[in-house]
């Protein structure tokens, strides 16, 4: 065998046993940058294990413009039998001082960051099939410049690192 080729057996095999297991994961585009009231982006997915616990994050990507420290989003959750269940979530965003938590981008994109806010930890659904997650922004201003994209992520939770 090639050492080439041995390096990179080892490298997808180490790669994917730190991968977490994602069962669903999307995100929207805000229109123009700017987080309108109005725009309430909802996610579909489907679940066909009860008994298996998962983690709901919610991905929040922002410039440096965001003029906030935080986000408050009212988050709704519909499920196969019509029930929804809605809740008010704050997102922290910055330290005291105002250094954003997320992880930035690269050189080329500095001021861009990301937070992956974990929402609900182990949490089961009760139902199999079609789940509808709607997010809203709870703040005050009508518009929220800064503000890129946003989505969530079903994770397993046993692969949480």
């Amino acid at each position: 065998m090639k050492p080439a080729f041995t390096i990179s057996v080892l490298a997808a095999l180490l790669l994917a046993a730190c991968t977490r297991h994602v069962a669903f994961q999307e995100s929207r585009q805000v229109p123009d940058g700017r987080w309108h009231r109005s725009w309430k982006p909802q996610f579909v997915f489907e679940v066909t294990d009860t008994m298996a616990a998962k983690d709901i994050f919610l991905d929040i990507r922002h410039t440096g413009d965001y003029p906030f420290s935080n986000l408050f989003l009212f988050t709704t959750l519909q499920g196969p039998d019509g029930r929804s269940f809605t809740d008010t979530v704050e997102c922290t965003l910055a330290d005291p001082a105002g250094r954003w938590y997320g992880k930035g981008t690269g050189f080329i994109f500095s001021d861009r960051f990301q937070a992956h806010v974990l929402y609900r930890i182990n949490n089961r659904f009760p139902e199999q099939g079609r789940y509808l997650f709607t997010l809203e922004q709870a703040m005050r201003s009508e518009e929220l410049p800064g503000v890129i994209d946003v989505g969530i992520s079903v994770e397993d939770p046993a692969n949480r690192k």
